[in-house]
């Protein structure tokens, strides 16, 4: 059982100081239209602390919770969705340490032994059509997906709850892709979020692009298109349809950054580099607002499947080099398999460093 998971033999609580697990739908403004005709009608899940409905005079602070795999705004309180994406074809060998108590009651938890303060959980789904992946990045393929989460999502949980309506009430947690994107944003938006953390992810894409005889090795006769049965394939066409769209170039409309033997192609290299948040240090702007940040949390599992750890190293010493505080830890453990407990760590950081 992990740290913030409940005991059966506490007293009852009061029923207006129960939590609440919400399911909404909003609409994107920012996702309509778009050439794949993505949905604007976005699912999201909102964990609302004990108390919320009864403290009608507090504000606040709110962890936008940032999925990777799958693809789903359930990722992180529903376990059957993992089941696909454990074991072969998939190279993920060890699913998350889901709490026995569940999602709702495992924050409680934290919450109730003083790790973190009662805080909103905001988890968005950014599922794209064909491709899974969005990378939460604007696309002229897949949308506006940066933009719905800085600005739809956030408008839309300031105007309809009781949030601290600053960037020193918002942070960013993310696993995988959403790991990437929580640092991403993170140095695109110091105005909107203040704290960021990154769990397992993409955080120098060379050590991506360095897959490329990885993925020949899954496509003998060529590569033509995402396969289910082909992760690393299926992913290289997710991220090029984020980072390299090409609308000229049917039938996937993308321009992959490898050819058929793994070779790079320097030109499409460099437009993912306009993304690579190890690149992205480089850029004045982008390093001073990561800067602005009252905290940036990031970690890797030493046995990470797809060699996140190497990738996350290489940001870490990137940000030591430039002077940026930070925190990164590596641990025992794969891309998944130590999720929560890694989350227990993330959302503390986060609440310590919030307002």
């Amino acid at each position: 059982m992990l740290l913030g998971s409940c005991s059966d033999d506490k007293d009852p609580i009061e029923p207006d100081s129960i939590s609440k697990l919400e399911n909404k739908e909003i609409v994107s403004e920012s996702l309509k239209p778009n050439f794949m005709d993505n949905s604007e009608l976005r699912k999201i899940q909102i964990y609302l602390p004990p108390g919320y409905d009864n403290n009608l005079s507090k504000n606040y602070p709110v962890v936008y919770l940032l999925h990777g795999l799958p693809f789903s705004e359930k990722s992180f309180t529903d376990p059957e969705l993992w089941v696909p994406w454990i074991g072969a074809p998939m190279p993920f060998v060890a699913a998350p340490d889901f709490p026995e108590a569940g999602f709702r009651e495992w924050v409680d938890g934290l919450i109730e032994i003083g790790d973190i303060e009662p805080m909103i959980i905001v988890m968005p789904d950014a599922t794209t059509n064909n491709y899974g992946f969005s990378m939460y990045t604007n696309s002229v393929l897949t949308g506006g997906f940066e933009d719905y989460i800085v600005n739809d999502l956030v408008n839309y949980i300031d105007s309809n709850y009781r949030t601290i309506d600053s960037n020193d009430g918002r942070a960013l947690i993310g696993t995988s892709q959403g790991g990437y994107a929580a640092i991403k944003l993170g140095m695109i938006h110091p105005n909107i979020f203040s704290v960021v953390a990154s769990h397992t992810g993409l955080l120098y894409l060379d050590g991506v692009l360095a897959l490329g005889e990885a993925i020949a090795a899954e496509n003998p006769d060529g590569i033509n298109g995402p396969d289910p049965e082909k992760f690393l394939t299926s992913a290289l066409y997710a991220f090029s349809a984020a980072w390299s769209p090409n609308l000229n170039n049917p039938p996937w409309m993308v321009d992959l950054p490898i050819n058929d033997s793994g070779d790079l192609y320097p030109e499409i290299r460099d437009k993912w580099l306009k993304h690579d948040a190890f690149t992205m240090l480089d850029d004045p702007e982008y390093l001073n607002n990561i800067r602005l940040l009252n905290g940036i949390y990031l970690d890797a599992g030493n046995q990470d499947e797809l060699g996140m750890n190497q990738m996350a190293d290489a940001f870490a010493a990137k940000l030591t080099a430039f002077g940026v505080t930070h925190t990164y830890q590596n641990f025992d453990g794969g891309h998944f398999s130590k999720l929560f407990s890694r989350l227990e760590i993330s959302f503390k950081f986060c609440s310590d460093q919030m307002n």
